[in-house]
């Protein structure tokens, strides 16, 4: 698709959209590629660089610098060594690559969010963008949303957590069994559930219990 001139938003099925963002508005910002953050997967990684990218959420240009990093940094060769996590991919690339990020990811002044939930505890709030010279030549543009506008955070810490409705754009939220009803659910059961738990304690919309899957 990106080689025919058509520009691509990745989501997985699971995320939540709960306002309507023309996509134009990616194309005129002028980036490559948009990324939303993930949480703490790949660990090493994480560690490594301050922050990972969601693999489940993006925004693709058709552009010829995106066509190259997809080709040659993200895919590679991970089909030849049956290696194709992409989430894996996506961070091993962006640190191959030895992005130049503004502001810096580990900078002591960088907001972050303070739980007291491991998995979410720490995790960068706030924008990036950032650029890289590719092995043609060519610049890569990145851009990182803030995490308000593109939220990801494991469920436990809501509704303290919740995104502002006037920013928020879409929601990856986790299943928490801590929100959820009936725990015999299983998981698909159960994140369907969640999907209610987050209307009811983010959106402000009553769900109806009686309608629970048991």
């Amino acid at each position: 698709m990106l080689q025919n001139g058509t520009h691509v938003l990745i989501t997985d099925l699971d995320n939540i959209f709960n306002t309507y963002v023309p996509l134009v508005r990616f194309l005129e910002e002028q980036h490559d590629i948009i990324h939303a953050y993930e949480m703490k997967y790949p660990t090493n990684l994480y560690q490594q660089n301050g922050f990972v990218v969601c693999a489940g959420h993006q925004f693709l240009r058709a552009s010829p610098a995106t066509i190259v990093y997809m080709r040659d940094e993200v895919l590679g060769d991970c089909f030849k060594v049956n290696n194709c996590d992409d989430q894996v991919r996506y961070n091993t690339a962006l640190s191959n690559l030895h992005m130049q990020w503004d502001p810096e990811p580990t900078g002591d002044d960088r907001l972050k969010i303070s739980s007291t939930i491991p998995d979410n505890d720490g995790l960068l709030v706030e924008g990036l963008t950032g650029s890289a010279l590719l092995a043609n030549d060519t610049t890569l543009s990145i851009k990182i949303w803030n995490r308000d506008f593109a939220w990801r955070l494991r469920s436990d810490d809501i509704p303290e957590k919740c995104p502002p409705k006037d920013t928020n754009w879409v929601a990856m939220p986790t299943v928490s069994d801590e929100h959820i009803i009936d725990k015999r659910m299983n998981k698909v059961w159960k994140k369907i559930e969640m999907f209610r738990v987050w209307d009811d304690l983010c959106r402000g919309i009553p769900r109806d219990d009686n309608t629970n899957v048991t």
